[in-house]
């Protein structure tokens, strides 16, 4: 986990609380209640991409029984990228449950202190994430991490100067990656894969600049995996351009043995910078 994460949480929660002092087990329900309320926002935004993933799966079935193959391998990008983000938007309820259940076990002040911020460490991590690839998204998390902040403040100010940062750091490496397993897993039970391909429709909106030559058409790689995000940029440029404006995924991480997910921050940052257009 970034240090720099746990300075800018520590650095907001640097305030005097003017709250007068409760003791630690209405500190706890209070911590629960506000966690809760947290919890339902977090619902909120994940039943409406759950929606949305349904009604693209469906609409999916309904090209290929017309035939329309291409448009559904369309879809089945979006449903990849929904996909994506209901694994973090999970990631997030499964934090929360874990934060609940460890205050049971909460001892003194400190220790409630030391919780909270490694579920609050844990979900700018998270909101780090998602941003990055989908910065759209940044208001909806935003809203969760200052409400998160403001729990941490209002609960437990006193105790976080005393707290050591590599400590907090490591317990929020650990429930983050606990919260990313069991989402992913989740995921997968309850969203299959579309029974297509995902074909990416885009179109170059100005030429790329010094794009190197992949593995030829046709041909699989057996190089190591690309080993930065920007190489995998210009690679996905020259597919798109090789393709008339598509990007096979499977054909892709296939040529390139670069994984899919890698394929996709690419491809939205590109979108970012203005050099594709996602259709």
């Amino acid at each position: 986990m970034p240090v720099s994460v746990i300075s800018r949480l520590l650095n907001v929660l640097g305030f005097n609380s003017s709250s007068q002092q409760e003791d630690l087990g209405e500190k706890i329900e209070h911590t629960i209640i506000k966690l809760e309320i947290i919890e339902d926002r977090v619902a909120e935004l994940r039943y409406r991409f759950e929606q949305r993933s349904r009604e693209l799966f469906e609409k999916i079935i309904t090209l290929l029984r017309r035939g329309e193959r291409s448009r559904a391998t369309i879809y089945a990008g979006e449903v990849s990228q929904i996909k994506n983000i209901l694994k973090m938007i999970v990631a997030i309820e499964n934090l929360i449950l874990m934060t609940k259940e460890r205050l049971k076990t909460v001892r003194d002040t400190r220790e409630l202190s030391r919780v909270l911020m490694a579920f609050g460490t844990a979900l700018e991590g998270v909101k780090d994430q998602i941003v990055a690839v989908y910065p759209n998204l940044n208001l909806a998390f935003d809203e969760i991490s200052r409400s998160a902040r403001s729990l941490i403040i209002e609960t437990s100010v006193e105790a976080v100067g005393e707290l050591d940062p590599a400590v907090v750091s490591n317990e929020a490496m650990k429930i983050l990656d606990e919260a990313l397993k069991k989402a992913e897993e989740k995921i997968k039970e309850e969203f299959p894969e579309p029974p297509v391909a995902p074909v990416i429709s885009t179109k170059t909106l100005r030429e790329p600049v010094a794009i190197p030559i992949g593995t030829p058409r046709g041909t699989v790689s057996h190089q190591k995996p690309t080993s930065t995000i920007e190489e995998v940029e210009k690679l996905v440029l020259d597919y798109i351009r090789e393709h008339n404006g598509y990007l096979d995924i499977r054909d892709f991480t296939a040529r390139y043995n670069v994984d899919k997910s890698t394929v996709l921050q690419a491809l939205y940052r590109l979108a970012e910078k203005g050099l594709v257009a996602i259709q």
